[in-house]
Parts: C-alpha cells; sequence; structure tokens
C-alpha cells in the first residue's frame, strides 16, 4: 500500500521547493518567540526579511502576537511541518 500526500502536505512542500528564503526564515525562529527586531537582526535581512514575515503570517507559517511595543514572532504547527521537512530532505 503506498503512502499517499494530501493537498496540506503538498502545499508545505511546494513552500520548500519555491521559498527557500521563508524557509530560512522559519529555521531561524526555531522553538523560540522572538521580537521581530531582533529576529531580522539575527536573520540579517530588515527590509527584505520584514517582507518574508509578513508573507510566512499569510501562508499561515508564522504567528504574531503584539505585546506592548513588541509584535513576537512563533511558529505555528504548519510552520514547524515545514521545519521538519527542510530538515529531512536537506534543504
Amino acid at each position: 500500500m503506498a503512502n499517499t500526500i494530501n493537498m496540506k502536505q503538498v502545499q508545505l512542500l511546494r513552500i520548500l521547493v519555491k521559498e527557500r528564503a521563508i524557509v530560512r526564515l522559519l529555521k531561524t525562529i526555531g522553538n523560540s518567540d522572538y521580537p521581530t527586531r531582533e529576529l531580522l537582526n539575527k536573520l540579517g535581512a530588515y527590509g527584505y526579511g520584514h517582507k518574508l514575515l509578513v508573507r510566512a503570517e499569510k501562508i499561515g507559517l508564522v504567528q504574531r502576537k503584539v505585546e506592548k511595543n513588541r509584535v513576537y514572532n512563533k511558529l505555528t504547527v504548519d510552520g514547524k511541518k515545514v521545519v521538519k521537512l527542510a530538515k529531512q530532505i536537506g534543504v
């Protein structure tokens, strides 16, 4: 019996192939809650990195929450799956 791949997994694999910069961003976030400024500093790309962060949020890979004057970024379940797939295939 062959393993079947559902549509969600196909979308995650498509992100791995097309959005390598987002995968790098997700790996940088890891299991931590990063404030946006620290995350973009660590990533080394302010303008482009912020665009990637917003795109990752729209796709549903990153969850952002505001506390006082900081925006914290955290991986969603799908974001964690993308990071896990990336590690498995060596991306």
